[in-house]
């Protein structure tokens, strides 16, 4: 997927890619705090953006974020937000990380999640409460 192969690379190298056209030529970039990103609410993904404008980290929604819609094109790895916490390890395989679960009075019941890692990205999925299906996939630097 050419997504993932935007990694570490600076927008200038992206923006005239096919997809970059897609999903973000008419989406503004935005700096909130010290984050600047892009955010396609309507197709259901995010690019988040370094200081140099390299890209850090890219988000695949499954529409269950307030006011995100699903992203419906094919998603990285062989995966599908359909999948349970058992079906992508099935696909995947075993994770290096685990957590999420856990209750806490501010932010309440952590999300479940998987975190693996390959050559030149990360891979973590948030699953359902009950791991009956993927939340979001972020796929992110490993620098």
């Amino acid at each position: 997927m050419e997504l993932l192969e935007w990694i570490d690379k600076p927008i200038s190298e992206v923006k005239d890619s096919l997809l970059y056209g897609k999903y973000f030529d008419s989406i503004l970039l935005e700096n909130v705090g010290d984050i600047c990103f892009l955010l396609n609410a309507q197709l259901g993904v995010d690019v988040i953006f370094r200081d140099d404008l390299s890209i850090k980290a890219i988000h695949f929604y499954s529409g269950k974020q307030a006011g995100v819609n699903q992203f419906t094109d094919k998603l990285p790895l062989g995966l599908s937000f359909g999948n349970s916490r058992n079906q992508a390890r099935s696909v995947l395989g075993d994770p290096l990380e685990t957590g999420g679960g856990s209750h806490s009075v501010l932010y309440g019941t952590a999300s479940p999640w998987d975190k693996y890692i390959y050559e030149n990205f990360s891979l973590q999925l948030q699953f359902s409460e009950n791991n009956d299906r993927i939340h979001l996939i972020t796929i992110d630097s490993l620098k």
